[in-house]
């Protein structure tokens, strides 16, 4: 699979999201207009040396049903020709934005793609782009679609040699522009972690797993911050207080899906919230600085001062 396919599934979608209605040849010449297509691979450009006479051959027409049909299996988007004028459009009937990873996924490539088509202001929109390990985001979703086991070879933050493990790929998450696959690790027999940006190389085996009826990526991170769920510690009720400018952003920008807003006071608001307190969380609570105070549990309060006491020290 090429390697850029994905992104050309995204674009389709936006594209027709955004135009609502389009035919093939209207399709194919905002195509050429892309960046992407100037991004292609060898095997698109030969496909479109070969299929010059269907529909200009920026998509042939073959393709493009293939990709409608990867499409609707990955994101779950259906797309369908109006035969009347031969126009294509998204049947939108449940809201296929109302799939978070879609919607993130999506925004992102319409935000690279005008940057990409609008060259002349490249220099003047400062755009954060998604680590290298996106490109194997293709990979993993064929396999979970098809329920197989994954070879993954690995170099971790924290180990100079390269892993080799398999892995049964359950879902993915996003957590700070940085993707991660989560999945039952053989080697341990447990469920693991992984970033895909320190994956070096993947390969989708024949063998096939059996995805647990009892797996809900959604209960499993339920309780947590961030990209894991850290079984080590208990989920707690936490209450933070935020001065009157930080309570902004905090109502603006949850810290987390259970956060709700308990007392507020001219100049400062008390936020509550269920939930894991990881070491990605007492970052975040860090990042505020002095904005913001926990107020409960007191564990987190002296292992915060903990924290701030050996920063500290460094500056002494």
């Amino acid at each position: 699979m090429a390697r850029n396919l994905f992104a050309r599934y995204l674009w389709e979608i936006n594209t027709l999201y955004e135009r609502g209605n389009i035919t093939l040849r209207e399709l194919n010449q905002l195509y050429r207009d892309s960046h992407l297509y100037d991004e292609a691979d060898e095997e698109a450009r030969l496909e479109r040396r070969t299929s010059a006479n269907d529909d200009d051959g920026a998509i042939p027409r073959r393709t493009w049903d293939n990709h409608r049909r990867e499409i609707e299996t990955i994101f779950d988007v259906n797309i369908e020709c109006r035969k009347s004028d031969n126009t294509y459009y998204i049947v939108d009937d449940e809201g296929y934005m109302a799939s978070k990873m879609t919607h993130m996924v999506c925004n992102h490539f319409a935000v690279k793609n005008m940057l990409g088509e609008a060259k002349n202001l490249k220099q003047r929109v400062l755009y954060e782009d998604i680590p290298s390990g996106f490109n194997h985001l293709t990979t993993i979703i064929q396999a979970m679609r098809e329920n197989k086991v994954l070879d993954i070879s690995y170099q971790s933050f924290v180990r100079d040699d390269v892993t080799q493990f398999c892995l049964h790929p359950y879902c993915l998450k996003v957590f700070k522009l940085r993707w991660y696959v989560v999945g039952w690790h053989e080697p341990t027999s447990d469920i693991r972690i992984y970033s895909l940006d320190r994956i070096s190389n993947i390969e989708i085996l024949k063998k096939k797993f059996k995805m647990p009826t009892d797996f809900d990526a959604q209960e499993y991170f339920e309780d947590s911050y961030g990209a894991f769920r850290n079984d080590g510690v208990s989920p707690t009720t936490v209450r933070i207080k935020a001065n009157a400018e930080e309570r902004e952003y905090l109502r603006t920008l949850p810290l987390h899906h259970s956060q709700q807003e308990v007392e507020t006071e001219q100049d400062f608001s008390v936020f509550e919230l269920h939930i894991r307190p990881s070491f990605d969380f007492k970052q975040a609570i860090l990042a505020m600085g002095a904005n913001v105070e926990v107020l409960e549990p007191q564990s987190l309060r002296k292992e915060l001062k903990a924290m701030l006491t050996d920063m500290l020290q460094k500056y002494l």
